[in-house]
């Protein structure tokens, strides 16, 4: 049973306490009034530089981590922060990738049959996520999703990480605001095979 689950039944707990859907959508709206673009877009590196909103994306993060993960892969230096915000939430080490392309190289400690989980905090296409799940593979270990906290809603990152690699992938938020609030991570976890 999660914290909401408990102070859902809970027959005495006091109505100060958010759902996941109203954290979810403060957090958003956070985001978006720190880091706005002319363009209506979200600059991910402000975002990374204030740690109240890097301890709550890490919460939301962590309710969609697949059980059973071993390790967090990230980008240097895009993914340095929310990845560290990350790790220190759950207590799972990472690894980085530098380099872009087929010269991507894995650093730090990995182990083949690892179950891991690449970290890109803004994904604008494809070729944004596909060099660290590509050094992951290479190094032996099993990605089993890609998470992101911006996802620009290019549908082609889905479709591409899936078809090739066989990583599904899952953002918090769109990139640019939309009418409709987003929904809570803990909504849309999906529980797959590794």
């Amino acid at each position: 049973m999660n914290l909401d689950q408990v102070l859902h039944t809970a027959p005495d707990t006091p109505r100060a306490f958010q759902s996941a859907q109203q954290r979810s959508a403060e957090l958003y709206a956070d985001i978006l009034a720190v880091a706005p673009h002319g363009d209506g877009r979200v600059d991910i590196e402000a975002v990374q530089c204030r740690p109240s909103i890097l301890r709550r994306t890490a919460a939301l993060l962590a309710e969609v981590l697949p059980h059973g993960t071993d390790r967090l892969v990230c980008t240097t230096p895009q993914g340095l922060a929310t990845t560290t915000a990350l790790a220190l939430h759950t207590g799972l080490p990472f690894a980085t990738v530098t380099g872009t392309g087929d010269d991507a190289r894995l650093t730090g400690e990995a182990h083949p049959g690892e179950h891991t989980v690449v970290v890109v905090p803004l994904t604008g296409t494809a070729q944004d996520a596909a060099p660290p799940v590509h050094a992951a593979l290479k190094a032996g270990m099993r990605v089993s999703c890609v998470l992101s906290v911006l996802d620009l809603g290019d549908s082609s990152v889905v479709d591409t990480l899936l078809e090739r690699y066989g990583v599904r992938f899952h953002a918090l938020f769109p990139a640019t605001p939309s009418p409709a609030p987003p929904r809570s991570a803990t909504d849309t976890k999906e529980e797959g095979p590794r």
